[in-house]
């Protein structure tokens, strides 16, 4: 345990060799292209419009108000996807830097927190754009937001470094979660509304991907989040932690072996 902690020490020590890196991938990413990250807003913004065209009137709701929710949600979903997509593949797409240079995982998994970081980004400043466009206005209670994606970034900084040695170890677990998240968009409200399910509360309460994913939404649509969004994201976001912790120290001195 001692061994994952000084590796995590080392990885907040050199956030500027994650930083750097991360804006290395998204320059040779999208290097010679038009729009660059923004393609990624662009594919968005239509998935968007196309899902609020169907939808709005499916759930009898105004389309400027569904769009809003609609691309809060979506917008909060494809950063809690990138981060869990990426994590399970942490360890073997870095199979080079591990082998060759004396890099801990934890650089790594702050390399790929910056680079969603980066992309979220790009496309918050595209739905801004979207929803000032119809009309949406944006309160002051929009800046709360700014602490929940913090928090999810966290969250996903040490899923990384959780995922990333289990899935280099057991190729079959990137399968699974990755089925797992697709099951898990169509539990979420992300398109459907929560007042949908109403009568069964414990439905959206013993899911934290929809107290993750309010703790921006909301902001965004002018509400704060509850007490019970904030426990529950927290909460996972220290059980990520812990298992983090386990998972670095149990595996760190093996990972080569797997690759």
């Amino acid at each position: 345990m001692i061994g994952a902690v000084v590796d995590l020490a080392v990885g907040i020590a050199r956030w500027r060799t994650s930083y750097a890196l991360a804006l290395q991938d998204i320059e040779l990413r999208y290097k010679r292209s038009l729009l660059g990250p923004f393609w990624i807003s662009a594919a968005l913004i239509a998935t968007v419009l196309a899902l609020a065209y169907v939808f709005a009137d499916v759930f009898r709701s105004d389309f400027v108000s569904y769009v809003s929710f609609i691309g809060a949600g979506l917008l909060v979903w494809q950063l809690i996807l990138a981060l869990v997509n990426e994590g399970c593949g942490a360890v073997t797409e870095h199979s080079a830097y591990l082998q060759n240079v004396r890099m801990p995982l934890t650089v790594i998994a702050g390399r790929i927190a910056w680079r969603n970081a980066i992309v979220f980004l790009h496309n918050l400043v595209a739905m801004i754009g979207l929803l000032l466009a119809f009309g949406a206005t944006l309160s002051v209670e929009a800046f709360a937001a700014v602490p929940g994606v913090l928090v999810i970034l966290l969250l996903g900084y040490f899923l990384v470094m959780a995922l990333g040695p289990l899935c280099a170890r057991f190729r079959d677990i990137p399968l699974v979660i990755s089925s797992a998240m697709q099951v898990i968009f169509f539990l979420t409200p992300i398109f459907w509304m929560p007042d949908a399910v109403s009568h069964r509360p414990m439905f959206l309460a013993a899911n934290p991907f929809a107290h993750l994913i309010a703790l921006v939404r909301e902001p965004l649509l002018g509400n704060y989040p509850s007490a019970l969004n904030w426990q529950v994201s927290l909460w996972c976001c220290a059980g990520a932690a812990i298992l983090a912790l386990i998972v670095v120290s149990a595996t760190r001195k093996r990972i080569n072996l797997w690759l």
